[in-house]
């Protein structure tokens, strides 16, 4: 690891990485950046043949994962008109609603090019179309202010030109599901970074979590770790008829279903008491819809924990977090580590393991 080390501010980070463009299978360039940022508290930085950027704190104690998805939610070009519109369909969980009279660039091969999502005027529509949700079928990119518009290609990307912007300590940007995430996991690197831990961590920032998630499964199988925590975000400050409001502002919640190991969720919360860290608790009844759900299947399973940072707006140009929300995860993924060698969940012998098979 690099002696020199520049403290990180959490806004500046959160800007600048919510300012790169990183949609599903194409995060190389946000994943670079991480990669410069992660040099001074990492002893080793690689790349998974799914692209996923690992780097590594050694230690000669357990294994320890931290998981954050670098992707993005984007669009794919899927038809090209020959006076200059587009067709687009979503790369992830877009609600069509929400991009009408968006500006967007489109990655060609040769560079990005400018783009306006245009929508019929209210005095053109019928009664019947005003009353229509409009979905990709009504949807068109106007590139003809471009007059090398005709680089574009079929499959080519497409990104929102959104531009994050910070208020009295609140973040609106594109992109914070799930780069608050990151931000989090670079805050906790640099917190352990002057933390004695004999736990060997590995910072996993991973692709393709928008369509599926294999970048943190296979993270998880190279990394052969013992323990994982997924740090995703979740429904901050909204009303789910049946379950506790994730309140903005009152630190991560931790989940807690059949997807999470018990033990070592309790390990978080004593840590989070120890430490006077707010957390909220966040019931998952089966599926957790993050990469937890992959992390914990690797190998012979992990031992995994769903650690989320509230937001509000998901899958919107603009998302929101507050920036204490992602400081108070970092200081809890960090002391989570730290006194990882504390947990002391028993691991079944060989022989027990061999009995349960024979029974």
């Amino acid at each position: 690891m690099a002696d020199k080390q520049v403290e990180l501010k959490t806004n500046e980070l959160l800007l600048k990485l919510t300012s790169i463009p990183g949609p599903s299978g194409y995060e190389d360039g946000v994943l670079n950046e991480i990669q410069q940022i992660m040099k001074p508290f990492s002893d080793e930085c690689f790349r998974t043949p799914m692209g996923s950027l690992v780097c590594v704190k050694k230690g000669s104690g357990p294994k320890v994962g931290f998981f954050a998805h670098a992707d993005q939610i984007a669009f794919v070009v899927t038809k090209i008109y020959e006076d200059g519109f587009l067709r687009l369909s979503g790369v992830g969980g877009w609600d069509p609603k929400t991009i009408i009279s968006q500006k967007v660039w489109v990655h060609t091969k040769k560079g990005k090019l400018r783009g306006v999502i245009g929508f019929m005027p209210p005095h053109l529509q019928t009664t019947e179309e005003s009353k229509k949700v409009p979905d990709y079928d009504h949807i068109f990119v106007d590139v003809t202010m471009n007059q090398n518009w005709k680089d574009i290609s079929i499959g080519d990307l497409v990104t929102l030109d959104v531009e994050g912007f910070e208020k009295n300590g609140t973040i609106f940007a594109p992109a914070l599901d799930n780069r608050a995430s990151c931000v989090a996991i670079i805050k906790a690197a640099e917190l352990l970074s002057k933390i004695r831990t004999d736990a060997q961590i590995y910072y996993i920032f991973s692709t393709q979590e928008e369509i599926g998630g294999p970048g943190a499964k296979s993270g998880a199988y190279i990394s052969e770790i013992e323990y994982g925590v997924v740090i995703d975000v979740t429904h901050g400050d909204e009303d789910v008829p049946g379950y506790p409001k994730i309140k903005m502002g009152e630190g991560p919640a931790v989940a807690i279903g059949p997807v999470t190991n018990k033990k070592f969720v309790e390990h978080i919360n004593a840590v989070a008491g120890k430490y006077n860290i707010k957390t909220q608790i966040e019931p998952i009844a089966g599926r957790s819809g993050t990469d937890t759900d992959e992390v914990q299947l690797t190998r012979i399973g992990v031992k995994t924990a769903l650690v989320s940072i509230p937001l509000k707006y998901m899958h919107n140009p603009y998302e929101k977090v507050f920036v204490k929300d992602v400081e108070d995860t970092a200081k809890l993924l960090a002391f989570c580590a730290a006194h990882l060698p504390e947990i002391g969940i028993e691991e079944p012998s060989k022989d027990s393991a061999s009995a349960k098979e024979g029974e």
